[in-house]
């Protein structure tokens, strides 16, 4: 059962599909370019909210692959459906060939892409806006329109007779059909007719009438018509004519162009238009014109109707009224129009009403009408301007009439509604207006809404639920032909066609847009298919959107695209990106005419008024009515993820099932070619604009495409217009034999047309001096009315030229031909004359060139192929080869440890190749084989000579074995002739043994006169094996088993003492010597001096290790890279020595010395990843940076005026310079690194100050090691003189101890007894204690030492700032710019800190200290203060404090180093320091309130 496709609840896009736009309106209108793009200028033009796919309604599904319908709506046929393979899916001009044969049938098919072929949606669809076309859906629908307009016609007619049809006659309580009662009377031979024939009844019955009285039906539609129908019908036949021949004069000749046949026939379409032109455009035309005057019927004659009186009366068009004055009128009243000035009427011919018709010079005289006339300023009959006070305008075209030209003639103004001839006959004009501007989501909104409100007013609704139940597509399709063909009820749809690609984007990944999207060069992109390098497209010079350059569609429920054929006959792909089925339905391209008589008879009136009608993609009609005219139609539902293929001639239309948006375009394989040069004929019968020069295009393939491929089908198509334009120039050179020959003025890419026809003049014009208008040649006549001499004719492509690139083309077209009947001709001998394998060869190579598929190539390459088997074949045999001959090896002299050659690889590889040679029976076969080939070769002479041979060699060889010899030279000659021969011989073996015995003898005797290895003994012995040699009976063969014996014990005993942990070195050496008469091994040979020579080398280490470990002079001693090598030697037991005992000892009392400093810079279990090797080269490089010399305080390095100190500044404990995240000490304003500090980042957020561990006693720096004082490591460091050799941290060491005693030499002035400190010195103080504790060697005496200083200065600073309220510690960077200098705000009421004595256990204080500082008030304080501003009572108390200290030179003084230094001061160590690593630095000051992270150094300032 075929599945049915439902649409979905319209519930589930509800919340989604509700949301408003982004510009706040839903639906409002927003202005457009002349591009159909927003205006960029318009406040309306938002961007759009991207379209939701979720709410889309059709989503691919490849996965389902429904079956046909098999009961469509109509009962038509489904198309096929195909379902290319990936492989198949490739190349899409190769796949559609593919199917064309039997897709052609059909004029539509769908292609379902491969499940992996997914494309993704690439459109912005933020940025996409488009406008739509507004479709009245009963309009469309041919008959529908022509029965609307016939009414209206009907209505217009009756109401200039003073006559409203305000509603059409009843009749049995049914509204009359008058259109559908006249085309009834019409077919059975008109009114009179029916009258006579009283066939009333039946066009009642056929009318649909049966319940009423047959008699009455037949007076009330007899009535009706008579009434209605039948005056404009005896209208129409006088007026018609004159209308039709009116608008063959505006438009220039016939409208209506000759049927032209659609059969094809070998590479072209239709009949070969005629070569001579056409007889004069105007001939056809009605003789009605001839006395130009026109001629109305008397309508006295008619049947039961008004007299001419009364017509007149009641103000027809021909009545006759007397003059009077005109008014003003309303815009569709009648209007007067303005006096025309003298010399603005036209000339008319003397005595006529209108102006005199010429059979010449058309295109000249519509130009002048078109570029000096205006709709109204001339009268239509007279053809003069003048008289404007009695012209009359019609109210539904608004040309003018003179009142007195009609007839009869007007005498006064009608008060009615007033038409004119052509408007009431009418002119079919139809078409889409245009509908609003819209986004993706807005339509989208849009469609939904339409398609929910119109199911639920039109269709059942669910009796539970009470909305409308689902339908389904068939319903759909159903309910869409009923609107269409319903005469009472119009529904109104939208549908966005004809969307450019150029402007709005593709649907499809570009290569502009998506570079790297695989889809963007992939061939089914649509985007790339017209210019596939198998479509003609690609020779088109321009872009041509819709046509190369995709269209977009954007469709609705309802929405339609009616009967039409593609441009010029091309194929067509459309692709569905997403959203509802689309409904097609295709007419093959054979039933292309059948289509069109089948549309003329439905609506002869449409044809009648507009021949083009098809052209104009306006028109529907059911196909229940074409099937019943015996037109092929069927039917194809796209879904999202599919393409339609529309093929040459076919007419197709359809309808969309909801919104979507599906993506189409052109494109031209070979075979298109005969389709579109019919194309371009009809399109000039019908006088209609082409979109592209056919010719221009095959001359451009000629240039662009040299391959014989495409020469096959050009050839014809050229020659064909090469022979008709040529044709046309000799013709148009006998008419006119005095015409001008010129050269076209025209450039290369414009495009000329012609001015008549429209069609493309590429390769040649008419002209004239009195217009820039140029006709081509089939009508030269109607460019002007000059005299034929003054035309030229312009030649774009001379004849050599055009000769010369037709003649290329089928010279290369020939070739495939030429080559056939070279083959033919090869293999036309017969039997007794074969073709040589060479020249198969030879016109195969010939074939390949050429580069085109030839079908014998097939059947000749199969041939080629027997031959080139069979002769290499026989090759193989009669080739001499030298790779079969036996090289003969003598032996010879060689070295003590030289090798024997052996014959067992040789040996071993003549067997292989003496298995791919044949057995003499071989060559007998093949030359059987040849006598049934189709061929001859040289070969087969050679063979019968190397038979002969074969047969001689055999005798030959048997004689010698019989009569045994000791001459090598004798079998050799003969082994080398039977290897030539290229056979297997049983002979050539036997000579080959006979030979390699003797052979065996000489090398075996060879080997006892020289030393050979034991692999070339036991190759010797294992040749004998293979010949057979018995032990027994030869002595050579045992004496060299012996010595092969003796060897194998050899090589066993040295193997054995080599892998043993404790090998006999003497007895190893002995066998070495051994080895001069033994045959051995020579790798077991080499392996063993170099295990000899290794084992020398390491006794030699080992006795000059030890030597240089008692050295009395330590510098002297081994180093740690010595020991590293001694102790990897020590790790082989096989290397066991005398010295091995004492070497351990030493590395065991290094490792001592090493845990000794284990001990001094790790606690136990805390050294983490680091060795104490890399510890000391860190620690040496941190001590060396913070101890250096050249680091000083700032009072130290005064700088002279406008000299710049140096740009890095070095801070911290560290005394690096600035980087990374630096941290600010509130108190002494120094900068330290975080690294340094080692505090955790996440806990600086919350912090607002920071107080550094010399200004805090709480603050510590969480070091992972220790730091050992100076005597420690110096104690350590001498104790290294007993070790046996230097270790590696033995330097490291040695740096450290340098450089803590040289910094302690440094700073023994400072800490002279009896100095004087102030508090001006406590930067520089501050400024050393950061020194030593960024030092990794503890320096105690030093470090507590100026602990103490600094904390009975910072003491003193305390009670001064507790009395005088407030209190500033100077920076150590004297220089730097710091936050504090910049501005400082005081807190409202600040600490006051005062000294204290330290409670006992508290662990405050250090160097005998017991005070500790405290917060003992807290004042108010300014709001704001200078930073160096220092309180006056402070100033006061180091004024007093300087008075009463010794006057002893200040510390900047001391640190220069003028005078020398006295003796070092007792230790200053207190008894608890006993340690030989750091205490915990103490320095009392006030507790820090906050902690806080500041601007880096750099920063400030």
């Amino acid at each position: 059962m075929v599945p049915e496709y439902s649409y979905p609840s319209s519930e589930a896009f509800q919340p989604k599909l509700r949301m408003k736009a982004a510009n706040g309106h839903g639906l409002a209108p927003v202005p457009l370019t002349d591009f159909g793009i927003p205006s960029v200028t318009s406040r309306q033009r938002p961007r759009a909210l991207a379209l939701d796919f979720d709410t889309v309604e059709g989503v691919a599904d490849k996965s389902h692959k429904p079956p046909p319908k098999t009961d469509r709506v109509f009962g038509l046929q489904e198309a096929p459906t195909y379902y290319p393979s990936p492989e198949e899916f490739k190349d899409p001009f190769a796949y559609i060939k593919s199917i064309s044969e039997e897709a052609r049938q059909y004029g539509i098919v769908k292609i379902v892409p491969p499940d992996s072929w997914n494309p993704p949606f690439s459109l912005d669809t933020e940025k996409f806006w488009f406008k739509t076309r507004r479709q009245e859906l009963n309009s469309m629908e041919g008959g529908t329109r022509a029965n609307l307009n016939f009414l209206d016609q009907l209505h217009k007619f009756h109401k200039q007779r003073g006559i409203t049809l305000t509603k059409l006659p009843s009749v049995d309580r049914r509204p009359l059909d008058l259109y559908h009662l006249k085309k009834s009377v019409d077919m059975r031979g008109g009114f009179v007719v029916v009258c006579k024939k009283k066939q009333w009844a039946e066009i009642g019955r056929e009318l649909g009438y049966s319940g009423k009285i047959m008699t009455s039906l037949s007076s009330s539609l007899k009535t009706a018509y008579q009434k209605y129908v039948y005056p404009y019908e005896l209208y129409l036949k006088s007026a018609k004519p004159l209308v039709q021949q009116q608008k063959e004069e505006e438009f220039g000749g016939p409208i209506t162009p000759s049927k032209r046949q659609r059969t094809v026939s070998g590479t072209s379409i239709g009949d070969t238009p005629s070569l001579s032109p056409p007889g004069t455009p105007t001939d056809a035309r009605s003789s009605a014109m001839k006395n130009g005057d026109r001629t109305s019927l008397s309508v006295e004659s008619m049947l039961d109707m008004k007299t001419e009186s009364e017509y007149s009366a009641s103000g027809s068009s021909y009545s006759q009224a007397p003059d009077g004055e005109l008014g003003e009128h309303g815009r569709h009243s009648k209007r007067i129009k303005r006096e025309t000035p003298q010399d603005e009427q036209s000339a008319t011919v003397v005595g006529s009403n209108m102006i005199m018709h010429r059979k010449t010079g058309v295109v000249k005289r519509l130009h002048d009408l078109a570029s000096s006339r205006k709709p109204g300023e001339n009268c239509e009959v007279c053809g003069r301007g003048d008289d404007a006070a009695t012209m009359l305008l019609c109210d539904g075209c608004d040309n003018g009439y003179h009142m007195a030209c009609l007839k009869p003639a007007l005498k006064a103004l009608p008060d009615y509604d007033w038409y004119c001839d052509k408007c009431l006959v009418g002119t079919g004009e139809f078409g889409f207006e245009e509908g609003q501007v819209y986004n993706l989501r807005q339509f989208q909104e849009k469609a939904k809404n339409f398609l929910d409100h119109y199911l639920s007013t039109r269709m059942p609704l669910n009796g539970k639920s009470k909305r409308a139940t689902r339908v389904t597509e068939d319903e759909i399709e159903a309910e869409f032909w009923r609107l269409v063909e319903s005469l009472d009820e119009t529904v109104e749809v939208e549908y966005g066609a004809d969307i450019h690609s150029t402007i709005h984007g593709s649907g499809f990944p570009t290569i502009e847009r998506d570079p790297l999207d695989p889809y963007s060069t992939d061939p089914w992109n649509l985007n790339l298919l017209p210019l596939h390098e198998k479509s003609l497209f690609r020779h088109i010079k321009t872009d041509i959107s819709g046509m190369t350059v995709p269209w977009l569609y954007v469709g609705m429920v309802f929405s339609t695209f009616c009967w039409h054929s593609e441009d010029h006959n091309t194929y067509s792909a459309n692709y569905q990106h997403f959203g509802a089925t689309k409904t097609w339905y295709g007419i093959p391209g054979d039933d292309a005419d059948k289509f069109e008589d089948a549309m003329r008879k439905a609506v002869p009136e449409l044809f009648e008024q507009q021949p083009d009608l098809l052209f104009q993609l306006v028109t529907m009609l059911s196909p229940k009515r074409l099937t019943e005219e015996g037109v092929r139609c069927y039917s194809i539902d796209q879904r999202p993820g599919e393409f339609v293929i529309t093929f040459p001639q076919a007419y197709h239309s359809g309808f969309n099932h909801g919104f979507n948006f599906n993506e189409a375009v052109n494109f031209a394989p070979a075979d298109w070619e005969p389709y579109g040069k019919l194309g371009v004929e009809i399109y000039q019968d019908y006088r209609k604009l082409p979109v592209f020069s056919h010719e221009e295009l095959l001359l451009t393939a000629a240039e662009r495409d040299h391959s014989i491929d495409t020469a096959t089908w050009l050839g014809p198509a050229l020659t064909s217009i090469k022979d008709q334009e040529l044709n046309m120039r000799r013709h148009v050179q006998m008419i006119i034999p005095t015409i001008k020959v010129a050269k076209s003025p025209f450039k290369e890419n414009d495009e000329v047309q012609c001015a008549y026809c429209n069609a493309f003049c590429y390769l040649s014009q008419i002209g004239c001096g009195c217009t820039s208008s140029v006709v081509c040649l089939n009508h030269y006549d109607e460019l002007c009315d000059c005299k034929r001499s003054s035309r030229v004719l312009y030649i774009n492509m001379p004849e050599e030229t055009l000769e010369k690139i037709v003649s290329k083309v089928n010279e290369r077209a020939a070739l495939p031909q030429q080559w056939v009947e070279k083959y033919n001709k090869l293999f036309s001998g017969g039997e007794e004359n074969k073709p040589s394998a060479k020249s198969l060869r030879s016109l195969l190579v010939e074939s390949e060139k050429i580069n085109y598929h030839i079908p014998e190539t097939d059947q000749l390459r199969k041939i080629v192929e027997q031959a080139n088997e069979w002769v290499e074949e026989a090759q193989s045999i009669l080739a001499r080869k030298v790779g079969y001959r036996r090289k003969i090896e003598r032996t010879g002299s060689s070295s003590r440890r030289g090798s024997v050659k052996s014959g067992a690889s040789s040996a071993a590889g003549e067997e292989t190749e003496r298995e791919v040679l044949h057995k003499p029976e071989y060559i007998d076969s093949l030359l059987q084989r040849i006598e049934s080939m189709p061929f001859t070769s040289a070969e087969i002479d050679l063979l019968y000579e190397r038979k002969s041979q074969i047969e001689e060699f055999v005798e030959h060889a048997r004689e010698t074995l019989a009569n045994e010899t000791n001459d090598a030279d004798v079998y050799v000659a003969l082994i080398e002739t039977g290897y030539g021969l290229n056979v297997e011989l049983e002979e050539v073996k036997a000579l080959e043994v006979r030979l390699a015995r003797l052979q065996w003898h000489e090398r075996a005797s060879d080997a006892g006169k020289t030393y050979i290895y034991l692999p070339d003994v036991k190759n010797i012995l294992a040749e004998a094996d293979r010949l057979e040699i018995s032990q027994d009976r030869d002595e050579l063969y045992s004496k060299l088993t012996k010595a092969s014996t003796a060897g194998d014990k050899w090589e066993a005993e040295v193997n054995s003492q080599m892998r043993s942990g404790k090998p006999d070195y003497d007895l190893l050496d002995s066998m070495y010597d051994e080895a001069s008469v033994t045959p051995v091994y020579k790798e077991t040979y080499d392996r063993l001096g170099k295990f000899l020579i290794k084992h020398k080398e390491i006794e030699d280490a080992f006795v000059e290790f030890v030597e240089g470990c008692r050295s009395a002079e330590f510098s002297a001693r081994p180093t740690y890279k010595d020991a590293r090598k001694i102790s990897e030697y020590l790790q082989d037991p096989a290397s066991e020595n005398p010295n091995s005992a004492e070497i351990r000892r030493y590395m065991q009392h290094v490792e001592n010395w090493l845990s000794q400093g284990q001990a001094l810079f790790f606690t136990a279990g805390t050294s983490g990843n680091s060795t104490l090797t890399s510890h000391l080269e860190t620690a040496a490089k941190r001590t060396k940076n913070a101890l250096s010399a050249l680091d000083k305080p700032h009072t130290q390095q005064p700088t002279a005026e406008g000299e710049k100190r140096s740009s890095k500044e070095l801070f911290c404990i560290c005394r690096q310079p600035e980087s990374g995240l630096m941290i600010e000490c509130e108190n002494c304003h120094e900068w330290y690194h975080n690294r340094c500090l080692k505090i955790p980042r996440g806990s600086l957020k919350d912090k607002e100050h920071y107080y550094c561990l010399l200004c805090d006693s709480r603050q510590v720096i969480n070091r992972d090691y220790l730091r050992p004082t100076l005597e420690a490591l110096e104690d350590w460091l001498k104790s290294a003189s007993a070790l046996g050799f230097i270790p590696e941290e033995f330097a490291h060491v040695k740096t450290l101890v340098e450089e803590a005693q040289r910094f302690r030499a440094t700073l023994s002035p400072m800490i002279r007894p009896g100095h004087a400190y102030q508090a001006a010195d406590i930067p520089i103080l501050r400024f050393y204690l950061r020194k030593l504790e960024g030092s990794d060697v503890y320096l105690a005496e030093e470090t507590q030492f100026l602990q103490r200083i600094l904390n009975e200065l910072a003491s003193a600073a305390a009670a001064v700032d507790s009395r005088a309220g407030t209190g500033e510690l100077t920076s150590t960077a004297l220089d730097m710019p710091t936050k504090s200098q910049q501005y400082v705000t005081y807190n409202e009421y600040p600490p006051v800190y005062q000294s204290q004595p330290a409670e006992p256990g508290s662990g405050a204080g250090t160097m005998g200290d017991t005070r500790r500082m405290v917060v003992v008030d807290q004042v108010p304080r300014p709001s704001s203060l200078p930073v160096n501003q220092i309180p006056h009572q402070m100033q006061q108390q180091q004024q007093q404090q300087s008075a009463q200290s010794v006057q002893l030179p200040p510390l900047s003084s001391l640190l220069s180093g003028a005078p020398p230094p006295p003796p070092p001061p007792p230790s200053l160590t207190p008894p608890s320091m006993t340690s030989s690593v750091e205490p915990r630095l103490q320095i009392n000051l006030p507790p820090p309130s906050h902690f806080g992270v500041h601007k880096a150094p750099s920063q400030l300032g």
